[in-house]
């Protein structure tokens, strides 16, 4: 059986831009803030007056709150910071403010200054949403361990999607990964339309060797966000682990190469569940079919190192050694210390005779193998 480590990037592909957004539960916005395109002349006239209007009256909530919403929305999160704190200066218990204020120490990093903001308003009003805040600023500072108690807490006092998944992840980042399926699984009862939900449960389930359970979850995820191309990477990588469902897999990954035509990675792991994702006893694979993706692969992205890696061995083990080379030299411009593209090309030279250039290839394919070791 093919093993792999599946990435643990949940979290960063899920949250992607989250942390400048305004906060879901508060309050709407001022009605001065519309939702102009950033760079536009509206944007700028609108910018323009709302600094006037803090400009005339510097004490004003209203005038410093709507500036500042103005500028998140606008993505100027640094800019934005002093009318916050200002605005948090003038009206302390004003909620909506101090959590979008909290909100931008996170986004700039100044994690010490969120956990006071947050510190400050949970000794008014604890509440779900600011334990889960406090969770992301814990996991941005890489302290996994402390966000786990207010991810924790977050999601028993309100059970959302939301709060559930990052608990759930943050225990995938801690390799808790049998309580992450515990957290997972009743999640997915609950909130049973999330697609990430279901690949958290596909990662903690593969990391305990639970591997068709682990295709059925990703699989289910692909189900329910077709356009999504999270659960697709990681189904990507199981070709081989879960055979009894390699018909399933590749089936999912050839919708999502047909709706994504120009996405390499999309082409590339079609193929390669064409190729070596099929049970037992299938028929062989169409390999002209498979060449056609990865060449695809490659011209789409010509950086793909694993592609070009794939196409060679392909073409290798069909003798077309002098084709193969070419290929397999390519992989190793891109990714030098990619062990087996090296050990490939040193086969390939030595059935072309080229003896000289064979035993480089080796030589360096063991430098690398030893190094990993």
């Amino acid at each position: 059986m093919r093993k792999l480590l599946l990435p643990l990037v949940l979290v960063a592909v899920a949250r992607a831009g989250d942390a400048a957004q305004p906060p879901k539960s508060a309050p709407p916005k001022p009605a001065a803030v519309q939702a102009l395109r950033p760079g536009s002349e509206q944007a700028a006239a609108a910018e323009r007056r709302l600094s006037e209007a803090v400009r005339r009256n510097p004490d004003s909530f209203d005038a410093q709150y709507q500036l500042a919403s103005f500028l998140l929305q606008q993505g100027k999160v640094q800019a934005a910071l002093p009318h916050l704190e200002r605005a948090r200066a003038i009206d302390p218990a004003h909620y909506a403010c101090g959590h979008d204020l909290a909100l931008a120490f996170l986004e700039l990093g100044k994690l010490a200054e969120a956990r006071a903001q947050i510190g400050s308003m949970m000794a008014a009003h604890e509440n779900a949403e600011l334990h889960n805040l406090l969770g992301n600023v814990e996991e941005r500072a890489g302290n996994f361990a402390g966000a786990d108690p207010e991810y924790e807490r977050a999601a028993h006092l309100a059970p959302t999607e939301e709060h559930l998944f990052d608990w759930g992840n943050n225990l995938l980042q801690l390799r808790a990964f049998e309580d992450a399926t515990r957290v997972f699984t009743p999640a997915i009862a609950r909130h049973p339309q999330s697609a990430r939900l279901h690949v958290g449960l596909g990662i903690a389930q593969y990391s305990r060797g639970q591997y068709e359970d682990a295709a059925k979850s990703f699989c289910q995820a692909a189900d329910l966000a077709p356009a999504d191309p999270r659960p697709y990477q990681f189904l990507g990588e199981m070709y081989g682990v879960a055979p009894a469902l390699g018909d399933e897999i590749t089936r999912r990954l050839a919708r999502f190469s047909k709706s994504q035509p120009r996405n390499a990675q999309a082409q590339f792991h079609y193929a390669m569940s064409l190729w070596k994702g099929q049970p037992a006893g299938s028929p062989s694979p169409d390999l002209r079919q498979v060449e056609g993706l990865l060449r695809r692969a490659v011209t789409l992205d010509a950086k793909f190192a694993k592609a070009f890696l794939e196409l060679g061995i392909l073409l290798s083990d069909q003798q077309r050694y002098a084709e193969a080379i070419q290929e397999l030299r390519r992989a190793t411009r891109l990714e030098p210390d990619l062990a087996q593209a090296h050990y490939r090309l040193a086969q390939a030279y030595q059935r072309t005779g080229q003896k000289a250039l064979a035993a480089k290839e080796l030589e360096m394919f063991e430098r690398l193998k030893g190094e990993s070791r």
